[in-house]
């Protein structure tokens, strides 16, 4: 008897990444709020039933939509960080800085669903993203939120606020600014998050 494991594992794959595939296009247009099980259903040609027991709900299914954008975000970063070494400098920060604003502002032009996705979640203040507690193993993002506490320690950035929050503002500015030239949001993001150095 042929072993049919192979093809079985495939055509679940197949199945996620349909169900994923018509989910995120529906989270996109909608938001997670006005997203609805059944058209994701009818979108992938598949039906509820398999849908619930491939993710369980709605939160699910969004949490495996966001999981998928946070790897694809992971790989955008992955190259600059590669490239990078921890600034020492406010001068290499700001260099820092604006090239993760680049990644973020070509991630989000490449990927226009995560892009409507991310600007949804924005504007409903990050709560359903908050909510499925999305996580990912990723270094690269690591590494950029121990450069921005570095950074924040050394009092390159303008606010008081933690690491953590400086680099969402990235994500956030870039996302509102989204549309606009690119080196306009560059330069807006730089003067919104870092402080000036002192005239002498």
């Amino acid at each position: 008897m042929a072993n049919t494991s192979g093809t079985v594992r495939r055509n679940a794959a197949e199945t996620t990444a349909r169900l994923i595939a018509a989910a995120r296009a529906e989270f996109a247009e909608r938001g997670y709020d006005g997203a609805r099980i059944d058209r994701i259903s009818t979108a992938s040609g598949l039906n509820r039933a398999l849908l619930f027991q491939r993710f369980g709900d709605k939160e699910g299914l969004y949490r495996a939509v966001l999981t998928e954008v946070a790897a694809e975000a992971a790989r955008s970063r992955s190259a600059l960080v590669a490239a990078a070494s921890p600034p020492r400098t406010r001068d290499e920060f700001a260099g820092v800085l604006r090239e993760l604003t680049r990644a973020t502002a070509d991630f989000l032009r490449l990927h226009p669903e995560a892009a409507r996705i991310l600007a949804w979640e924005r504007a409903s203040g990050w709560a359903a993203f908050t909510a499925v507690h999305v996580e990912a193993d990723d270094g690269g993002a690591r590494a950029i939120l121990s450069w921005f506490r570095d950074a924040g320690e050394r009092g390159w950035l303008r606010s008081e606020s933690d690491g953590d929050r400086q680099v969402r503002l990235v994500l956030e500015l870039v996302t509102a600014l989204s549309g606009e030239d690119p080196e306009f949001i560059v330069a807006a993001v730089a003067a919104a998050l870092l402080n000036q150095p002192e005239q002498r």
